[in-house]
């Protein structure tokens, strides 16, 4: 097994409008409290060794180039009415004066928290070394040499295993298997336990998750990085370990099928597949899924199709888990059609540049003319991010929808992670957000109506609970 050093995901680091510069390492923010990152300088400063001159000098920098990076991208100039100049006084001696790597990085965490903001912080060196190991592209040379694979034979592009991995109670477990796909030929069921991607174990990973302080949601950042494991190109072939309904161990090699959909992007974010699902339920109930909110010319069609089709449903559920975002206005664009009140917002976003200085970016409902009345489910996981958690809360928010399954990521600033001359990582968000409802989403996420968690049992017995709750609901007259 040989590793490939970039910190990257494959065709997903950085997606959408909403969530610019999005990566694996974006996801994560180390805003440990000041009291937090003490106690641990408290506990390492006898065993570090004293600081050198050059050292010193690196933590300086670093000092100097947070400071700068926030004055010039933060959305508001007057930056929350914090007296930068002043913050940089008061704590650049701090790090000049720094014994050791903790006391240096306790002043530059001390300086992003006088901003009172989410999504700024600081990943100590180890712990970004940490998630570049665990974050890593696995190169599978067992893999490749296997014969109990299916040979691949078709088109070359973006490959898909055909399966969902999600982190619940501390297992990553199979949650859902596509018909028809490379899992389920290669006999892959839901609710078995995911042990190992290309001989990687996954412990090692809910280990590393649950102990980054700061941290939004350990069950997105693992979701994440599962997720890039077992991405690759078509015909490439994924080695995984299973424990099935019996626990016993199951070991598959899996051959990926060319992903479904069209490929597409925005500027300079990579291209990726965009598959959307339109069908009709077996009770009547619209369904309809997207992975991503690219490819406007061809996903909204497909969607105002799909309303007018079922206008006469009992009622609709917009499946939002695991997807990643995207072009924000395409967000509004679907609400429009389940609405008939003027006057609504989905909310604001409030960006700077310096051509503009700040400015404000309205996401205003139009409603259609010929809308659908009836009843809409939205379904979330922790995997739903940025513009997925700005539909959810929009239609929550307006008293038109039911929120079914788990709390959304919380990653809906646009923000960016950076390593700093110290080694250190640093995350800044560069825009704001603020729901219709007057509330922010950022760090805590769209919440559920009905929060539904997934359960083994349940899964192995071929049940998909937020799926069937959501149904429910609608199926009730009240």
């Amino acid at each position: 097994m040989r590793r490939k050093s970039n910190l990257r995901f494959k065709r997903a680091a950085s997606i959408g409008i909403s969530c610019v510069l999005f990566s694996v390492a974006g996801t994560l923010t180390s805003c440990a409290s000041d009291q937090s990152v003490q106690s641990s300088a408290a506990q390492q400063q006898a065993q570090e060794p004293a600081m050198t001159d050059a050292r010193r000098a690196e933590h300086i920098e670093s000092f100097e180039y947070i400071w700068n990076s926030v004055k010039e991208n933060h959305w508001d100039p007057d930056l929350n009415g914090v007296d930068w100049d002043q913050a940089r006084a008061d704590l650049l001696p701090k790090v000049e004066n720094a014994k050791t790597d903790d006391e240096a990085r306790i002043a530059m965490n001390q300086l992003l928290e006088r901003l009172e903001q989410s999504h700024f912080g600081i990943i100590p060196s180890s712990a970004y070394t940490q998630l570049e190991e665990e974050s890593a592209e696995i190169v599978d040379d067992q893999a490749d040499s296997s014969d109990d694979a299916d040979e691949y034979t078709g088109e070359s592009g973006p490959g898909q295993a055909g399966m969902n991995i999600r982190l619940i109670d501390d297992q990553f477990l199979v949650t859902k298997v596509k018909p028809g796909s490379a899992a389920d030929r290669a006999g892959v069921k839901t609710g078995w336990i995911v042990e190992s991607i290309k001989g990687r174990e996954m412990q090692s990973l809910v280990k590393v998750v649950n102990e980054m302080g700061g941290i939004n949601r350990p069950e997105t950042q693992a979701g994440l990085i599962a997720y890039s494991r077992i991405q690759g190109e078509a015909g490439d072939k994924i080695r995984m370990t299973f424990s099935d309904d019996l626990d016993e161990t199951r070991e598959v090699t899996i051959t990926l099928d060319k992903a479904p959909g069209e490929m597409a992007g925005i500027g300079a974010l990579p291209e990726n597949p965009i598959e959307f699902e339109a069908t009709t339920l077996s009770n009547g109930v619209g369904y309809f899924r997207l992975n991503m909110f690219m490819n406007p010319g061809k996903v909204l069609p497909a969607y105002q199709k799909f309303v007018k089709d079922h206008m006469d449903a009992p009622g609709i559920i917009i499946d939002m888990r695991g997807n990643f975002g995207g072009i924000i206005l395409m967000a509004p664009g679907m609400i429009n059609w389940l609405i008939s009140e003027k006057g609504l917002t989905m909310g604001t976003m409030r960006m700077r540049d310096k051509v503009r200085g700040p400015f404000d970016i309205p996401l205003t409902l139009n409603p259609r003319k010929n809308n659908y009345t009836g009843k809409v489910a939205v379904l979330t996981d922790e995997l739903s991010i940025s513009n997925a958690e700005i539909l959810a809360a929009g239609l929550k928010d307006i008293g038109r929808a039911k929120v079914f399954g788990q709390r959304t990521a919380g990653l809906v600033l646009p923000s960016t992670v950076e390593r700093l001359p110290n080694g250190d990582g640093f995350q800044y968000a560069f825009a704001s957000y603020t729901t219709g409802g007057g509330y922010t989403l950022e760090g805590v996420g769209a919440v559920p109506d009905y929060e539904i968690q997934y359960t083994r049992q349940a899964l192995l017995n071929g049940h998909d609970e937020v799926l069937e709750a959501a149904e429910a609901w609608i199926a009730n007259n009240d």
